[in-house]
């Protein structure tokens, strides 16, 4: 399992650098001045001419000592202390999403790039038929123009929150 995660890893890095995958960084963890391909960090830069453009939105790719036989977890790790403002995403952190649901979208031969292509496409197009957060479903179906004040709204908040910290 170790062996196929280090050369996805290998894969990822690659297509961030021939641009197939964009707005990203991936890393690995470090453990002792080892690397942990189990827990890779990850940075999901908002594409420019979205709504979520200024923001980045960091996160962990955890993968089981049973992977590729089921899904990597995908927990989005905000700065501080705010709940991220996507109406697919649990309060933890846990992301709703088809391809990292062993049931629905995800089987062993999905690619880490191919799940890191859909996380980055999951902020631009939100699922408000399986919504974790129905208030948000429900406005982005209604007043779109309200959804994206919404969205736009906490991306500001939430960079001055992280440079807050960051200041400290």
């Amino acid at each position: 399992m170790i062996k196929r995660l280090q050369k996805e890893f290998e894969q990822v890095q690659s297509a961030i650098e021939e641009g197939i995958i964009e707005n990203m960084t991936v890393d690995v963890q470090q453990v002792n001045n080892s690397a942990n391909y189990k827990k890779w960090n990850v940075v999901i830069y908002g594409r420019e001419g979205t709504i979520w453009q200024g923001g980045e939105y960091p996160g962990v790719l955890e993968f089981s000592d049973s992977y590729p036989a089921t899904s990597p977890v995908y927990t989005w790790t905000l700065y501080g202390k705010m709940r991220f403002l996507h109406m697919n995403i649990y309060s933890s952190g846990k992301t709703c999403i088809d391809i990292l649901n062993d049931k629905i979208g995800y089987t062993p031969a999905k690619t880490c790039v191919e799940i890191l292509k859909a996380l980055e496409d999951f902020l631009y197009r939100p699922n408000p038929k399986s919504p974790t957060n129905g208030e948000l479903a429900k406005t982005f179906e209604k007043d779109l123009p309200e959804y994206e004040k919404q969205i736009k709204e906490f991306v500001q908040k939430y960079m001055e929150e992280k440079q807050k910290l960051e200041a400290k």
